[in-house]
């Protein structure tokens, strides 16, 4: 029998610092759903009632918790999707909600079976959490669930009438703010025509419950997803890419060198470009326009060193998260402190501009210059307001009060507090003699919110506090000893007992200053937006000066002229991790001439390593970052495509080979000649035979059908024959066999490597000698002499030649063999055989004179 009594509820307890990071992580990170109970019972009679509950999209109830005093460098957004016919083709609704930038993005579009076009979209938005009806069509649904999770996103079932669309005019009108000039209501909108769209959205809009909260009234704005606007990105891409870290990496918690391109680029300093830069990373661009003016600043960002530095070291630093106070001030939540932080940051902006003075960059002046210094003047008045409502002298010890002058009895406490603090300061003179240090240098007199006024003194000085009963410590911390006197104690008390009656008196003005302050929520709102994408392209060149090899700005082309060239490319994950010394490489399409690429070459030999780099390079260079190459000219892609590596899911019911399929398929249906497709070990996870049909028959879909740029990594050594095919060019990673060991050269060479290594690489790893003795038997016996050793065969160009024509002598002979007459005679027929392999000896092949004596 167990002793656990079974009345009383067994758990930890957390202090309240420790509660905010845990459900923080239990939210953001491990994206669990979180409720919490509050017993409104006595000790004995318990009684647990619900009181707060979210989700990873839905974080409404725990704002304060979340966002309370923590920059929180994630979006928090979630979608909703509603599925319909038009006709015969199935359609796709979709809305996605961003609460911290009051925005409601719609969208509806035809989509395929495997929901390619969707995925698509699930990647650019990268939401935590999808709203679909329950149960809706059972193998639809199944399907969409599958694409959320395998995109790491929550699914949550709502009831289908909450995706009735009746009441979405009336909640958007209650929601949305509505520019000058136009029409005062949300039937006036384009959007409201897309029908399925507007369901979703009234799915969203009742699971949020936004219209609930008055702070969210007129707050929202709406548009339309413009899925032209960016490359598409599959989940295979994200992940093969490295895109952004695991949630599980090891470097994320070694603190090791950056395994993922958005910790690599990461060099923001503000939590609005943290969301921004991973909002980028996800939706690579397709205008070129846009795409080299953000090359255009990060060039000029680059080639200043002052400026660079200036904004990332000290100017950029001082931006507290201006979206989040935005939405306060809006909600008419905001405190004094959020008021203070966005004066203080106004103050500061001016300077900011100024760093911009010499620089003669047309982009940076529109993008910026002018912008900043337009909203610069619509805060003016924000500032005059918080000089004459805020003491600035208290806010800048931390303690924020309106100024006395307003009330009477705000002086009188005002100077008591002042009496009082004089008092303070006189006991720190005495303190110092009694411990016979120095005031100001040794003992210190400190203050904060929580605690008050203390006596601190480092932690090399702590010995001059032992043996003094008259002192009681606080604490002690890597700053030092805390700790008060006495009469510490009792003036403290008198002066906190001030402040709060302070506090109190001034409710009534704090009142009126958030009311005027939530007038100024819209610029406070655009600052953040402006400076997140200052803070991300100062990023971008911040990692591209620090490399072990300066990036550098890739030519970029449009669509039409076909041409994806990189000298000398890089990893920029790997050529960063201590003790590697990077071998670069050329990719070089040219659209007619060559397009695909069939890489062969051993195991560990650099392969996957290679076609990746090719893909995190066109990618950086489409988000508008520098690229690690000696040089790069890159046409206009419309989409980054991957089937990379293994990547079992049978948690989710599907193996390796099926993961595979569905992936290639969504290749097959969704490039186009301007895509760029990475292709590793494709059809391992069948037969042999099966594998390498299913392998080659796309490979040649894509090389002559498509025609799209593709790496196409392989240890089917058949496919090499695809040469044939004018666009196609067989390239290898290069190794050297010396006395029995394999020595990795990492080299992309031209050409066919005519073995994996795959012996080599088991010595490698220390096989027992008779399991590699055994594995050589059977790889000859098994290969059916194409490993065979003949005139020629150490040349892989010659080989495969020598084997082509050999194989085209034997069909000839087997062909003659089964077109002789029948009704001839044994000798007759013996005569004729024997003549037809007289003529195929007489080219003197040497692969058929070895395999006639194998045989």
């Amino acid at each position: 029998m167990s002793n656990i009594d079974p009345y009383k509820t067994e758990g930890v307890i957390l202090n309240k610092n420790h509660f905010e990071a845990f459900v923080r992580d239990l939210l953001l990170v491990k994206q669990y759903r979180v409720e919490i109970y509050v017993n409104q019972g006595s000790a004995k009679n318990q009684n647990w009632v619900l009181e707060y509950k979210g989700s990873p999209g839905n974080l409404t109830q725990f704002e304060d918790v979340i966002f309370g005093n923590n920059d929180v460098a994630v979006s928090v957004c979630v979608i909703a999707v509603k599925l319909g016919m038009e006709g015969k083709s199935r359609s796709v609704g979709l809305s996605c909600v961003d609460t911290t930038a009051t925005l409601f993005s719609v969208c509806e579009f035809q989509d395929i079976e495997s929901f390619s076009n969707l995925e698509s979209l699930v990647v650019t938005l990268a939401p935590k959490e999808c709203l679909l009806i329950q149960g809706e069509g059972s193998y639809e649904f199944q399907t969409l669930k599958q694409l959320m999770e395998r995109n790491n996103v929550m699914v949550t079932t709502r009831k289908k009438n909450e995706f009735s669309s009746e009441s979405v005019i009336q909640d958007l009108n209650t929601l949305l703010k509505f520019k000058k000039g136009q029409q005062q209501t949300a039937q006036s909108l384009p959007e409201i025509n897309l029908t399925f769209a507007m369901s979703a959205t009234s799915a969203l809009i009742k699971y949020l419950d936004l219209t609930s909260d008055e702070g969210n009234l007129n707050q929202f704005s709406i548009d339309q997803i413009k899925q032209s606007r960016y490359l598409k990105l599959d989940s295979s891409a994200i992940k093969a890419l490295n895109i952004e870290p695991r949630i599980d990496s090891a470097s994320i918690i070694s603190g090791n060198a950056p395994t993922s391109i958005l910790t690599l680029l990461d060099k923001c300093r503000t939590s609005q470009g943290h969301r921004l830069l991973a909002q980028w990373v996800r939706q690579p661009l397709k205008d070129l326009s846009l795409i080299k003016e953000r090359h255009d600043i990060v060039e000029a960002l680059v080639n200043d060193n002052d400026l660079r530095s200036n904004l990332s070291e000290d100017h950029l630093r001082r931006v507290p998260d201006l979206q989040v106070l935005a939405k306060k001030l809006a909600r008419k939540k905001a405190t004094l402190q959020d008021c203070y932080k966005i004066y203080m940051c106004m103050t500061h902006l001016p300077s900011l501009v100024e760093q911009f003075s010499n620089a003669n960059v047309v982009a940076l002046k529109t993008m910026f210059i002018d912008p900043l210094n337009e909203l610069i003047k619509d805060m003016d008045k924000f500032q005059q307001m918080v000089e004459q409502t805020i003491d600035l002298d208290a806010a800048e010890r931390g303690d924020f009060l309106v100024q006395p002058e307003f009330d009477d009895t705000l002086k009188e406490l005002k100077s008591t507090m002042n009496e009082v603090e004089e008092k303070l300061q006189s006991q720190l003179g005495k303190v110092a003699d009694d411990l016979s240090t120095e005031a100001g240098k040794i003992v210190k007199l400190e203050s904060n919110q929580l605690l008050g006024y203390y006596f601190r003194v480092t932690l090399k000085e702590e010995k001059v506090l032992r043996n003094k009963k008259q002192y009681t410590i606080l604490d002690s911390n890597k700053s030092g000893v805390r700790f008060r006197s006495n009469k510490l104690n009792d003036l403290n008390d008198e002066y906190i007992a001030a402040r709060d009656k302070y506090t109190v008196e001034q409710k009534k003005v704090v009142t009126e200053i958030i009311e005027i302050a939530a007038g100024y929520s819209s610029p406070v709102k655009t600052i953040g937006n402006v400076l997140a994408c200052l803070d991300v392209l100062t990023a971008f060149a911040s990692a591209a000066i620090i490399a072990n090899k300066p990036y550098v700005r890739p030519e970029m082309l449009p669509s039409e002229v076909g041409e994806f060239k990189l000298i000398q490319v890089r990893h920029p994950c790997l050529e960063i991790q201590e003790g590697v010394d990077y071998i670069a490489n050329d990719v070089n399409f040219k659209r007619e001439e060559c397009h695909f690429c069939i890489i062969t070459g051993p195991n560990m030999g650099g392969k996957s390593t290679y076609i990746r780099s090719a893909g995190v390079t066109a990618l950086m260079a489409h988000i508008g970052s520098f690229v690690p190459c000696d040089d790069a000219k890159i046409s206009l892609l419309d989409c980054i495509l991957a089937r990379v590596g293994a990547d079992d899911s049978q948690l989710k019911g599907l193996s390796t080979f099926m993961m595979e399929m569905i992936e290639t398929a969504t290749i097959l249906k969704t490039s186009t000649c301007n895509s760029l497709v990475l292709i590793d070990e494709l059809g391992r996870g069948t037969s042999t035979y099966e594998g390498c049909g299913i392998a080659w028959s796309i490979a040649e879909y894509l090389a002559k059908e498509i025609k799209c740029y593709c790496l196409f990594a392989t240890h089917f050594h058949e496919i090499t024959k695809l040469e044939e095919i004018s666009a196609v060019k067989n390239q290898h990673v290069t190794a050297l066999v010396d006395d029995n060991k394999l020595t990795l050269l990492y080299r992309v060479q031209p050409g066919i490597c005519d073995q994996s290594f795959g012996i080599h690489v088991a010595k490698m790893a220390n096989f027992p000698q008779d399991v590699i003795e055994f594995a050589k038997h059977k790889q000859t016996e098994l290969e059916d002499y194409q490993d065979s050793i003949f005139e020629g065969s150490d040349n892989p160009q010659k080989k495969q030649k020598i084997i082509k024509e050999a194989e085209a002598l034997i069909a000839e002979f087997v062909n003659k063999c089964k077109n002789l007459d029948t009704s001839l005679s044994d000798t007759d027929l013996e005569d004729k055989i024997s003549t037809f392999k007289e003529e195929v000896l007489s080219h003197e092949n040497p692969y058929i004179k070895t395999l006639l004596t194998v045989s």
